[in-house]
């Protein structure tokens, strides 16, 4: 199924703000299926926040069974993926700051 750009943008947006792409067709779309769903945000280079952290927990997994040199390459992809984490946690926070705001709390 097609998905129209203003839908792939809002569950890009949600899997930003960490929602599970499982929870996102269930709640938000459930005109779609799983699978086009998890393409049009693993097509577009977004990662989940749980995806991320799989990631994550599966490379320091791999660090006892690599060379030094392997496991440089890994810390520096543990690196990147944390601060990928965290911009978006800033990001979230600014958007839920205006959102506040705008409503008066």
């Amino acid at each position: 199924m097609t998905i129209s750009r203003r839908d792939t943008d809002r569950i890009k947006n949600l899997v930003r703000e960490g929602k599970q792409i499982a929870r996102i067709v269930e709640e938000d779309f459930p005109q779609y299926d799983y699978w086009d769903v998890y393409s049009k945000v693993y097509g577009s280079g977004e990662k989940s926040a749980q995806g991320v952290k799989w990631i994550i927990t599966n490379r320091l997994n791999q660090l006892t069974s690599v060379s030094a040199e392997e496991r440089q390459g890994i810390v520096d992809e543990v690196s990147e993926l944390v601060w990928y984490l965290y911009e978006n946690y800033k990001a979230s926070q600014r958007k839920l700051d205006s959102i506040r705001k705008a409503l008066g709390a």
